[in-house]
């Protein structure tokens, strides 16, 4: 049930924001317009889960702090002015949401210490992006940054890849690699590798193979709007660094889909670790 709610959440949140606006509007023009007040709340909240994803903020939980606030102060002012319980309730829940979005729809699975510093990377089945198939064993005997990522209907996802792809030459420079791991189809990861002018190499997993490996299983994670050509389950964000004998000297799980690691840390944990060869 959790997973089914997790999935359609950001679609029944949409939709109640229209049956709010619809709502709020009626009452205005029948001579109520304190009812308008319902209408901002809800549209903060749409905005903030909408915005989000139009154009990644650098900071999420800081832009969290102040919509939270705006949707919060629009509650209240729906109390003070409609004196009404129900646009008062609507109000509340419209703050209620995005507290859930916040706090619970963001949140990622904590995957169990299945792999840690100092390990080898497991077996595991992937595919090229041309359907041809590969295995964990190719993402061996170079130093390599393997990115975990949702898949390309993500938007955080996007900018994390166009970031690590600005980076590529400095990475390059140090004879690092870079593959990409999405349990997205083959068709849609061929098509975001033809976004970006490197030869980072795009990976699929298919039916979630490396992701339960690795315990990096975020169920429900793909909502039920965009359906990605999955199951519905996706995988946590996260970034494994390896050595060229495919030893990880560096990992990290994104515990907010929307938080990601800027690539300069990835130069200062190779540099650090000493894996790099310079160029």
């Amino acid at each position: 049930m959790s997973r089914t709610v997790r999935r359609g959440y950001v679609d029944a949140v949409a939709a109640l924001t229209v049956v709010v606006l619809v709502a709020a509007l009626w009452h205005a023009v029948a001579g109520d317009p304190a009812w308008l007040s319902v209408a901002g709340a809800w549209l903060v909240t749409a905005a903030a889960i909408a915005g989000a994803k139009l154009h990644v903020p650098r900071h999420p939980r800081t832009v969290d702090t102040v919509t939270l606030g705006l949707s919060g102060t629009a509650a209240v002012a729906s109390v003070l002015l409609t004196r009404s319980a129900v646009a008062g309730a609507l109000s509340l829940a419209a703050t209620a949401a995005l507290l859930g979005y916040q706090r619970w729809y963001t949140r990622q699975h904590r995957p169990a210490p299945t792999l840690a510093v100092g390990d080898p990377l497991p077996d595991f089945p992937l595919q090229h992006a041309d359907g041809t198939p590969a295995t964990s064993a190719d993402l061996v005997g170079e130093p390599r940054v393997i990115l975990f990522y949702r898949g390309s209907w993500c938007p955080f996802c996007v900018a994390q890849v166009r970031s690590l792809a600005e980076q590529y030459r400095e990475l390059d420079r140090r004879g690092v690699k870079v593959a990409l791991v999405s349990p997205q189809p083959a068709h849609d990861t061929a098509e975001l590798a033809t976004r970006f002018d490197v030869p980072m190499t795009f990976y699929v997993d298919p039916h979630g193979a490396a992701a339960r490996t690795l315990d990096l299983v975020q169920p429900g994670g793909v909502p039920l709007a965009l359906g990605a050509g999955t199951d519905g389950d996706t995988v946590v964000p996260t970034v494994v660094i390896t050595d060229a004998s495919g030893r990880v000297v560096w990992l990290q799980h994104s515990d907010d889909h929307r938080v990601r690691p800027v690539p300069s840390t990835f130069l200062e944990v190779i540099d650090s670790a000493g894996i790099g060869v310079a160029r």
